[in-house]
């Protein structure tokens, strides 16, 4: 069987911070051809020469309007309303990405570097070569929660929790805790 045109599939993409929302919307993605010959389109992260490469992907990814699938309208305070009310017109615009798929023993980006005994595991990892937030100059008002958090700079995502991997080591994608404990004695 032999599949023309684009795959187009939906994801959700959610932003909020103590049920202060600011996006909670589905995004389409389609896929894109990659060069005839195929370089690596996303470099891989330091500290993760171990991890096993699955894909590469090129594609498309247009934010859509429409509040996401299973949100409750109900869940959100009424200051806050997510989407057009946070966003630009550029932010739904349609935008490529090059994203490199990888398996192997990996924490969620909040965690790494931190000394935190609750550091779930994740078999797979999505690294995108930019941000599928947008960036800072498609937000309406980016201070205060988003100039926080720089939801624009997360370029890593986890995925299928694992918890046969908790306790195996230090995550693929975690670097060493900073602090006196790493400190070397010469």
């Amino acid at each position: 069987m032999s599949l023309s045109g684009w795959l187009t599939f939906y994801v959700k993409l959610w932003c909020c911070i103590d049920f202060c929302w600011f996006i909670a919307l589905e995004l389409e993605w389609k896929s894109l051809p990659l060069p005839a010959q195929a370089e690596p389109v996303v470099d891989r992260a330091p500290g993760t020469p171990d991890s096993q490469l699955l894909g590469l992907l090129k594609v498309e990814i247009t934010l859509l309007k429409k509040l996401a699938p299973g949100l409750d309208a109900s869940m959100m305070r009424s200051s806050s309303i997510p989407n057009e009310h946070s966003l630009s017109d550029d932010a739904f615009r349609a935008k490529p990405f090059s994203i490199r798929i990888e398996k192997g023993n990996f924490t969620e980006p909040v965690w790494v570097g931190s000394e935190g005994s609750f550091r779930p595991r994740y078999t797979f990892r999505l690294l995108f070569d930019k941000s599928p937030y947008p960036p800072r100059e498609e937000w309406k008002k980016p201070e205060g929660g988003p100039d926080s958090n720089k939801f624009w700079d997360n370029v890593e995502f986890v995925g299928r929790r694992s918890p046969e991997l908790d306790g195996k080591g230090i995550a693929m994608n975690d670097v060493a805790p900073t602090g006196w404990r790493s400190c070397a004695v010469c």
